[in-house]
């Protein structure tokens, strides 16, 4: 892990986003250096909307948005946005189907979407190389719009390795994937967190399994509010759970790894 400095990675005060009705409430958080979150709650409970405002996808209707010190409104986000990895569906909706694969991988480099200008031929080598190290070699020549959606999720991710971050955040980022493609991800992912100047990562996820050793804190969000915030070993509880999903669950562990069972 990474020295903590007194600047947070990421800071999220007194969030609300309001489109018709009220999705997040008065959300406060903060990731300090050093720390790799997972967000856990049901759905419609908030969690991509808080990530789609984190990112400047979408604007909070109150609250305010620090990353690394750069504030949203104050400093210009397409500039901090470079700094920050991102594996989510809302990427899907603004991509043009004609666009070539090629030029959505190379687009995390400057954190744009649907190129106009030409590649430069190094980037394009670049993101050649990405594609191959996680098995869509083949996709090289492609066009976005036929991919299934295991391949757009793989291709994703090669987008949010050509930027240059330092904060790195997975929208349920194995959606998609089959058994094995998510276990290497996930191997991946851990092998990530232990490289040193890794990025700190943020990662959302409706299953417990997917939460990886390396994953320090969590973040139960229930109807668009936090419940509860803290370090791994405190929040993820059975009693913590089935109030945050509204049933009688029971987490249990296998090593490291996590599975939650629904108590009949």
């Amino acid at each position: 892990m990474s020295e903590k400095t007194n600047t947070p990675v990421l800071e999220v005060e007194g969030v609300c986003f309001r489109r018709g009705r009220s999705i997040l409430k008065d959300v406060t958080w903060r990731v300090e250096q050093g720390e790799h979150w997972c967000i856990l709650g049901p759905n419609g409970c908030g969690k991509t909307s808080l990530i789609n405002i984190i990112t400047g996808y979408e604007s909070a209707t109150d609250g305010r948005i620090c990353i690394g010190g750069e504030t949203f409104g104050e400093s210009d986000w397409r500039e901090v946005r470079k700094r920050i990895g991102l594996v989510a569906s809302t990427l899907t909706t603004y991509l043009e189907p004609g666009e070539p694969v090629i030029d959505v991988v190379v687009s995390g480099r400057e954190a744009m979407i649907n190129l106009i200008d030409p590649v430069a031929a190094p980037l394009v080598r670049e993101a050649g190389a990405l594609l191959r190290e996680v098995g869509c070699g083949y996709l090289r020549h492609a066009l976005w719009g036929p991919l299934s959606q295991g391949e757009k999720q793989k291709v994703l991710i090669c987008r949010a390795l050509m930027a240059r971050y330092k904060v790195l955040i997975l929208d349920e980022p194995c959606a998609g994937l089959d058994p094995v493609a998510r276990e290497k991800f996930l191997r991946w992912l851990q092998e990530l967190s232990a490289r040193s100047h890794a990025p700190t990562l943020v990662m959302v996820t409706h299953h417990v399994e997917e939460i990886l050793p390396c994953m320090t804190h969590v973040l139960l969000l229930k109807s668009g509010a936090v419940h509860a915030a803290g370090p791994k070993r405190k929040m993820l509880t059975s009693l913590a759970l089935s109030e945050v999903y509204g049933a009688d669950l029971k987490l249990s562990r296998k090593g490291e790894r996590y599975r939650l069972e629904l108590q009949v």
